[in-house]
């Protein structure tokens, strides 16, 4: 079929991690909007430039798991057109990098996918060959690579998904004109392209203009690749660098209100988690008295099999109109946002899907006023509670922003205005794309002006708490406080508060005291701020200290001699320092234990107030008794005894004590 003639924007789908299969649980809870502090509620912050310059075309945007990314786009330059690329790290852009460097001509149709970690690759056309640049993670350079050399190759698309699988995708001259070429990468490593084209039938001119292929990377490490293909639609799943045999032809069995289909292109592909369920969604050309009209068509692939078709709009064919520019977007559990537009009310249309790519209702997103130019409308999927449809808006006197209505997994909420005038006329006819993370946020970019513009729907900091201490009281005056991670991919910091008061700010989970704690109980807590100024707390934490050991006292009394029983007395006490004049004497954590060692090599015994004792032997003996208090402090006392043998009495001889008498 032929092209509409209009600016076809790269389709982006970024597969979210398996992470969101939790929230297939989760009860849907309106969330508020801009600017809010607490948890629960998104901030909406207006577009901010990216890179100003002599723009001809923003290529996509997209967002890794984590919340890292990456935007890519076109800039006009002395010896021509080069392809960019801007990273998104810690929630702040990078300074534009070039990725085409040393080539020589004018770069085209650049396209970026991304992955957690710092992950990034890109493709372009240049020269009629097809490019890659690739950073393995954050801290790594580019490398650069020509995946195709032979010239005429055309329309790249990319995805990587969540387990480190990258595919390409892209048109290059064939048997019938043109071949759909497809080529592999894991883990960054060299793209290796795929022998055999994917065509259903080689004789078929495919992949060129409204016939361009697009590529979807599941959880399992296998792609669905669709493509236009003689006015068919055709799908087909790739495991590494092994095509399936089965092709599945999204035109077979096709009816939109009784009428059969006569041609289709503009392939877009939605794959979850699982690839087994996977969204097609296109446009379908119907003739109708001699006239075509299109309509935006959502087919579920379900294993080889397309399920029945939903026409993705309120344009009946009665009301004369068509339905144009498919748009898919989901997450890993499938659910997500289908999007047609209508090409004479300029009205949008999205069909929300529930979990498995399952078709479900459909409704028009604009809601404050009917734009007066095509509004070149994207979704973009976050989680299943947080999506967002963006569009820009035409006023009569042609005046254009970019627009958003936020889906709060129940209900689009009000229609925001998403650009800054002061940038100047927004323009999506060269370009106007949308990407979400597995945090829940989402980044709408385009052009306006001389500039890339990205708008963000930013979720504040996750909640958090106090990490769980072993220890019930600190035995130093500068203990070290721990919580666990506030989930947050835009750049995050901890403040640090003590009874009260900020100590400090971290961007680490734990915090040793700079200053010394007095005896006693204290209060602290941690806030966590994002880049933004959005914040979460913890609930208030205890943190106890007690440096002071115990005092004792010990009595030994009894005969000191082999054989008797010595009785032990002990009088301990855990007491604070005395408080300053007017200041409540601090708790203390309390005697803990006490152990009696009576130095003869006998079994150590735990005692409380006495204990009692018999030594075998005579000599001289330390009684040592530890006692301890509840935060581990310690004192020991030591007691010397000498232990000697009673001499024998004096006896009055063999005569014993009668006296003899004589007679």
């Amino acid at each position: 079929m032929p092209s509409t003639g209009q600016f076809q924007m790269p389709s982006r789908f970024r597969l979210s991690s398996p992470r969101l299969r939790a929230a297939a649980v989760v009860t849907a809870a309106l969330l508020a909007p801009p600017l809010a502090a607490a948890p629960a509620h998104a901030g909406t912050f207006p577009g901010e430039a990216v890179v100003s310059g002599a723009i001809p075309a923003l290529g996509n945007i997209d967002l890794a798991p984590d919340g890292s990314g990456a935007v890519t786009y076109l800039l006009a330059e002395g010896d021509g057109t080069h392809a960019y690329v801007s990273r998104l790290v810690d929630g702040r852009w990078f300074s534009p990098e070039r990725v085409d460097g040393g080539q020589p001509g004018g770069s085209s149709q650049p396209v970026v996918s991304t992955g957690d970690g710092g992950r990034v690759q890109v493709a372009w056309v240049n020269g009629g060959n097809i490019y890659t640049a690739t950073r393995a993670n954050g801290g790594a350079a580019w490398a650069q690579q020509t995946v195709w050399g032979g010239g005429g190759a055309s329309d790249p698309h990319i995805d990587l998904s969540v387990n480190r699988k990258g595919y390409l995708v892209f048109a290059a001259p064939g048997a019938g004109g043109h071949d759909i070429r497809i080529a592999y990468s894991k883990d960054a490593a060299p793209w290796a392209l795929v022998d055999a084209p994917l065509d259903a039938n080689p004789a078929n001119d495919a992949g060129v203009g409204g016939g361009r292929a697009r590529v979807g990377a599941s959880a399992d490490g296998v792609a669905v690749v669709a493509w236009g293909e003689a006015g068919q639609v055709i799908a087909r799943r790739v495991m590494g660098t092994r095509p399936s045999t089965v092709f599945a032809n999204a035109n077979d069995g096709l009816q939109v209100e009784g009428l059969g289909v006569g041609g289709a292109d503009q392939p877009e592909v939605g794959v979850q988690d699982d690839d087994s369920f996977t969204g097609i969604v296109f446009r379908a050309v119907f003739t109708i008295n001699g006239a075509e009209r299109s309509r935006v068509v959502y087919r579920r692939l379900r294993g080889s099999r397309f399920d029945g078709p939903a026409a993705v709009d309120a344009t009946p064919f009665a009301t004369g109109q068509s339905s144009v520019r498919p748009h898919i977007s989901n997450g890993g559990i499938g659910q997500g946002i289908v999007l047609g537009s209508s090409d004479t009310t300029n009205l949008s249309y999205a069909m929300l899907m529930r979990a498995d790519l399952l078709a479900g209702p459909i409704q028009q997103v604009d809601s404050v006023a009917q734009s007066s130019g095509p509004t070149y409308a994207v979704p973009a999927t976050a989680t299943p509670l947080k999506m967002i449809v963006a569009w820009q808006y035409t006023g009569a006197d042609g005046a254009t922003d970019v627009r958003g209505r936020f889906y709060n997994g129940r209900d689009f909420e009000a229609e925001t205005v998403l650009s800054q005038p002061g940038l100047g006329p927004t323009d999506a006819v060269r370009g106007l794309d949308a990407a979400g993370d597995d945090n829940g946020d989402l980044a709408i970019a385009y052009v306006q002006g001389n500039s890339i513009a990205v708008a963000t729907i930013d979720q504040p900091p996750g909640r958090f708490a106090p990490a769980p201490s072993a220890r019930k009281w600190e035995r130093t005056d500068r203990p070290a406080l721990a919580w666990t991670r506030s989930r947050e991919g835009w750049g995050l910091a901890y403040k640090v508060s003590v009874d009260g008061a900020e100590v400090a700010t971290t961007p680490r989970l734990s915090y040793k005291l700079k200053s010394s704690l007095a005896q006693g109980e204290h209060s602290w807590q941690i806030t966590a701020v994002d880049r933004r100024g959005q914040t979460a707390q913890t609930r208030v934490g205890t943190v106890r200290v007690d440096t002071v050991a115990p005092t004792a006292s010990v009595r030994v009394s009894g005969a000191r001699r082999p054989g008797a029983t010595l009785k032990l007395a002990l009088r301990a006490v855990d007491a604070a320092p005395a408080p300053a004049p007017g200041v409540r004497t601090a708790r203390t954590s309390g005697v803990a234990s006490a152990i009696v060692d009576w130095g003869d090599k006998s079994r150590r015994e735990p005692i409380k107030r006495g204990a009692q004792h018999t030594y075998a032997r005579a000599g001289r003996y330390t009684v040592l008794v530890t006692v301890l208090d509840a935060a581990g402090n310690r004192t020991v006392t030591r007691t010397p005894l000498t232990l000697v043998t009673p001499k024998p009495r004096r006896g009055r001889g063999r005569r014993g004590d009668a006296r003899v008498t004589r007679r």
